[in-house]
């Protein structure tokens, strides 16, 4: 074969060998296109093709998440709403939020702070400031936990500069990956949020969760469904405080993560979702742009539901109830605007003026949770009316108020909506607040840590039941760090004869216990030996391996929740296998030094004594194999080292 022939038959199985990664990498691609246009189906089968051809592992996992994206995309555009834009502008993602006018000025603080500390490989890239208001005495915010995934918390402020210690909002709002923004609806009973863990179609979706009055705790989220939550990274959700817009914020339709998208759309108190038209644009939906086309069915009903509705009495009555429950929302809102604004003066007036504040607060308090009963009254009533309408296949339609029911409607008849105006709010300075931290648990796990290292516990109270520790030094006095040589947890009790018994670790089994044995007289305490203690009284060692035989004897076959060594301790026991030790006896007090280094050099097993005088007895172990226990045994039978032999001991 020449060299040219050479050349190319390497060439022709170098990219035989290239071809499926070139193959795999177009096919995700058009994955990626295809979801992006709201194509789930298509796009699908391009992930499908692209997870056979990939053998990265962490390329699956992503490949498989983009496919369950698109199953639950698919679901949620079966029924959608239809909210148009009544004002939109693109922002820069970093002061975004400084552009909702709704939210109060100077109320976004940035991040970090007192309650939101990100590490640098935490740092979220939308996430970047805390809505704090003043005057609010319960907060929701978003924070990263060890792990860097942002989980909602929420604190109470105990006074005028310290908040408690924040806890996790709810175990239901738990995805396991990001949760951001929360912001609670008017009457603070709905909670909206980001999340890019929860079922969603793609990036952050839009969720709610509403708060259970009986038990305080959230309900499982709920995707808010299309076009609410799109393929890209829909962040934010807030309701305007008159009742009349709903606020997204979304970079569907901005390049990349340098700048997002405020859409203001008209409130939809209940919105009623349709099945979407073979001749409906999902990005024309998702962009919330007027025009349209209505789908087919949808444009019938609803020219049959407007035709009917000058002659049906039930819609005109709709109408009224729907034009009364905003006003009674307006009228909430100012309560709830007049209640935060005298909180506010309240803060900085003198005693006798906050004995006046006080009566006024509660008087608005009382005004507003009698509207906010009205509300809820009238809500109920609404519902009940689009439920009969619905199964009629009307879609409700809310007339305009006429001139004679509303004087005031009268006089603006001829003007138009008011139109909503972007304007730019400073950022608020962090305020000094206390965020009290919880103190953290002592780690009762033996362990030897650096020299100037170790730890007494604050407790020396033993836990019920049996336990067993390590003593390895009875003192005049009680020792300092220094003498612990590193050990933790290290326990000390006063004796009766005035002296200081120190003892180290808390072990559930003999065998855990005799397990680091070793490494305690190896740290400089050759004299350490195991005791045992039941429901923290002093008891023979003997005597608390029998109550433990029996309590692992006693226990159900399954285990319960038992792991780790102990449940082999009880697999052991129940089966009635055994464990064994190699014996030397016969040397007196102390082994000779010859004898010593030839175990040492043969096992990393532990070296007990027990005994006194000659009737002393070593034993290595414990070995889990007795031909383990043999191969030691014929080592130092080698070396003629006499009075060794192996013993069994039943778990």
């Amino acid at each position: 074969m020449t060299a040219l022939n050479r050349y190319f038959t390497a060439l022709a199985a170098l990219f035989l060998i290239s071809f499926p990664v070139l193959g795999q990498q177009a096919d995700l691609r058009k994955a990626e296109v295809l979801h992006k246009a709201y194509e789930f189906a298509k796009a699908g089968k391009y992930y499908n093709k692209a997870l056979k051809l990939t053998t990265d592992s962490l390329e699956q996992i992503y490949i498989m998440d983009r496919i369950l994206q698109c199953r639950n995309g698919e679901s949620l555009l079966q029924y959608i709403v239809r909210p148009t834009a009544t004002a939109s502008q693109a922002f820069r993602t970093e002061d975004f939020y400084l552009y909702l006018k709704d939210f109060d000025n100077r109320s976004w603080i940035p991040v970090p702070n007192p309650f939101v500390k990100p590490s640098d490989s935490g740092k979220n890239p939308y996430y970047t400031a805390m809505y704090l208001p003043a005057g609010q005495d319960r907060i929701i915010y978003s924070a990263p936990d060890e792990y860097g995934a942002w989980n909602l918390y929420t604190s109470t402020r105990k006074d005028s500069v310290t908040w408690s210690i924040p806890e996790l909002l709810s175990e239901n709002i738990l995805s396991g990956h990001n949760e951001i923004f929360p912001v609670l609806s008017r009457d603070g009973r709905t909670l909206y949020f980001a999340s890019d863990g929860l079922p969603g179609m793609g990036g952050y979706d839009l969720f709610y969760s509403r708060r259970d009055d009986e038990t305080g705790d959230w309900s499982i989220p709920e995707n808010m469904g299309f076009p609410y939550s799109s393929t890209g990274d829909d962040l934010l959700y807030v309701e305007s405080r008159d009742g009349r817009y709903s606020i997204i914020v979304s970079n569907r339709e901005t390049e990349g993560s340098d700048s997002v998208k405020i859409y203001v759309t008209e409130y939809i108190p209940t919105p009623v979702k349709t099945p979407l038209g073979e001749d409906e644009s999902p990005i024309a939906i998702a962009s919330f742009i007027k025009d349209f086309p209505q789908p087919e069915a949808v444009a019938e009903t609803a020219e049959g539901a407007e035709a009917d509705t000058a002659g049906d009495a039930r819609m005109a009555d709709y109408s009224k109830l729907m034009h009364r429950l905003r006003r009674l929302q307006g009228e909430h809102q100012e309560k709830l605007d007049k209640i935060e604004e005298s909180r506010r003066i309240y803060e900085t007036a003198s005693e006798g003026d906050r004995e006046f504040l006080a009566g006024i607060i509660r008087d608005v308090e009382n005004e507003a949770l009698q509207i906010r009963r009205q509300m809820d009254a009238l809500s109920e009533q609404i519902r009940q009316i689009e439920l009969k309408f619905l199964a009629e296949g009307i879609i409700p339609v809310v007339q305009e108020e006429k001139a004679q029911e509303e004087p005031a409607a009268q006089e603006a008849a001829g003007e138009e909506a008011p139109e909503y105006i972007f304007s730019r709010h400073a950022m608020g300075r962090i305020p000094y607040i206390i965020v009290e931290q919880p103190e953290p648990e002592f780690d009762y796990t033996f362990k030897i840590l650096g020299r100037n290292e170790g730890q007494f516990v604050e407790d020396n109270t033993l836990p019920e039941g049996v336990v067993y520790q390590i003593q390895f030094m009875v003192l005049s006095n009680h020792a300092s760090v220094r003498d612990i040589r590193g050990m933790s947890p290290v326990f000390v009790s006063k004796m009766k004869s005035g002296k200081y018994l120190h003892t180290v670790g808390l072990f559930s089994t003999y065998q855990e216990a005799s397990s680091n044995l070793g490494r305690v007289r190896r740290n400089g305490f050759p004299d350490a030996i195991i005791i045992a203690y039941n429901n923290g009284r002093s008891i023979p060692v003997k005597t608390a391996r029998t109550m433990e035989n029996e309590r692992v004897l006693s226990m159900p076959a399954s285990g319960g929740s038992r792991s780790g060594s102990a449940s082999r301790q009880t697999s052991s026991a129940a089966s009635g296998e055994m464990s064994y030790q190699v014996v030397l006896k016969g040397y007196g007090p102390a082994l000779p030094s010859s004898v010593l280094s030839a175990i040492r050099g043969a096992t990393t097993k532990d070296l007990t004594k027990s005994g006194s005088d000659d009737a002393t007895v070593f034993a290595v172990g414990p070995f889990s194999e007795r031909k383990d226990a043999e191969f030691l045994l014929k080592i130092l039978e080698d070396l003629d080292i006499k009075n060794v032999s192996i013993e069994s001991i039943k778990l």
